[in-house]
């Protein structure tokens, strides 16, 4: 008897303990597994590319990919224009859960001092008086004007003084260097000379033998330079040529 009633006592506790395993493996399989199972199938979102935008346009971007835009601080820039993002995180392209934070660092402009800074132009190949005005349109006073010889035209610019791409506040005066065209020099006179003195002289006054032609002529030695184009003393540029006849006897 006493045997039996024990082994009775004995299943009813292991029954109900079954019972209680079993309740809490249910409830644990029914509070949790949706949260897990919507952890795993939840869907990522693509974080879109706000950088250079004005902040009203991001904002309505980041609403409509259920994502938060917060401003993390702003700064002084003097390549972006004020209220528009210089920098966001994370950065384009990421993928994040709905809801994420987007941080952004709002440009507030230039800074009082990069205000009034300006970056010369370059007015290379404009006349004077256009190298003026554009200048001028970028709030620039030209000052002195300075003459140079160039192989470029003459009144052309071919400089500035600083030198364009500088950053100047808009109180410093431009300095203008114009061409003055080549360089000028006196045709020598190579009459009564043999060709080798003619080709030394020429080179030393910076220019060079052009044509060469012969004639016949009782009048003057032979083997001489009898006339010459262009003529001496004539002004022409640097390096240019001067044509001559020599006069040498018939065959």
């Amino acid at each position: 008897m006493y045997y039996n009633q024990s082994a009775t006592k004995t299943f009813w506790i292991s029954f109900l303990t079954s019972l209680v395993v079993s309740g809490a493996v249910a409830f644990s399989v029914v509070y949790f597994a949706p949260s897990v199972l919507g952890k795993k199938t939840e869907t990522k979102i693509e974080v879109p590319d706000i950088e250079h935008l004005d902040l009203q346009t991001a904002q309505m971007i980041i609403d409509r990919k259920n994502l938060c835009l917060v401003i993390k601080e702003r700064r002084n820039d003097p390549t972006i224009k004020k209220d528009r993002i210089i920098y966001q995180n994370p950065t384009p392209g990421t993928e994040v859960a709905k809801g994420e934070i987007v941080r952004v660092v709002i440009s507030e402009g230039a800074s009082p001092s990069e205000q009034n800074e300006i970056i010369i132009p370059d007015v290379t190949g404009f006349d004077l008086n256009q190298a003026r005005v554009f200048l001028a349109e970028k709030g620039l006073t030209v000052g002195k004007v300075e003459e140079q010889i160039s192989s470029e035209p003459k009144g052309k610019v071919i400089g500035t003084v600083p030198e364009p791409g500088r950053k100047i506040t808009k109180d410093v005066t431009i300095k203008l260097i114009i061409s003055m065209g080549p360089e000028k020099v006196s045709v020598p006179n190579l009459k009564r000379k043999s060709l080798y003195q003619a080709k030394e002289i020429l080179r030393q006054n910076g220019l060079k033998l052009g044509n060469v032609s012969y004639t016949t002529s009782a009048e003057y030695a032979f083997d001489i330079i009898i006339s010459q184009h262009p003529k001496a003393g004539g002004m022409v540029e640097r390096g240019s040529s001067v044509n001559i006849t020599i006069n040498r006897e018939a065959p």
